[in-house]
């Protein structure tokens, strides 16, 4: 179980682009060992629905970041259509992740099915991310990661 959810993190820093060496573990000691992390409530979160919170993270950030810089120029419409490309093979890879490792799967698998499905924009983008739809599919993950304490988070690329 631990290597499927090191390569979902594996995954997710790839597609957001992350070049920075890893630091060396520090010395483990009993004292220093990991604790299961607990929401606010005390419950332990779920480790599969965090590894997927943040893989599905890392689509909301190149979503943002593609729509930004399409906006801002700083990127063409086919550098646009590839990024939200990526999304879409990014869900794919969510589905293939062994279920044991997998949360949100019926989330996952409706947004995947979606994505396969949709029709591409008036400017060729393979979907649109603000639809109503795709929204509506996004959602109940998003809730979902909140209530594991697995908050969304975008990393913009412009902006303060």
């Amino acid at each position: 179980m631990a290597s499927g959810l090191l390569g979902l993190a594996l995954l997710a820093a790839t597609l957001t682009g992350c070049t920075a060496a890893a630091a060396p573990a520090p010395e483990t000691t009993a004292l220093s060992q990991p604790e299961r992390v607990a929401d606010i409530d005390g419950a332990p979160q779920d480790a599969a629905i965090a590894a997927t919170c943040a893989a599905v993270a890392t689509t909301d950030t190149l979503l943002h970041n593609a729509r930004t810089d399409l906006d801002l120029g700083t990127i063409t419409g086919e550098q646009h259509t590839a990024l939200l490309d990526s999304v879409i093979v990014t869900y794919r890879s969510l589905q293939v992740v062994p279920a044991s490792q997998r949360g949100l799967r019926a989330e996952i698998d409706a947004v995947a099915s979606y994505l396969a499905s949709a029709t591409p924009t008036d400017s060729l983008a393979p979907f649109d991310p603000d639809s109503g739809e795709f929204r509506a599919l996004f959602e109940p993950i998003r809730l979902a990661c909140e209530e594991n304490g697995s908050e969304l988070y975008v990393f913009a690329t412009t902006g303060g």
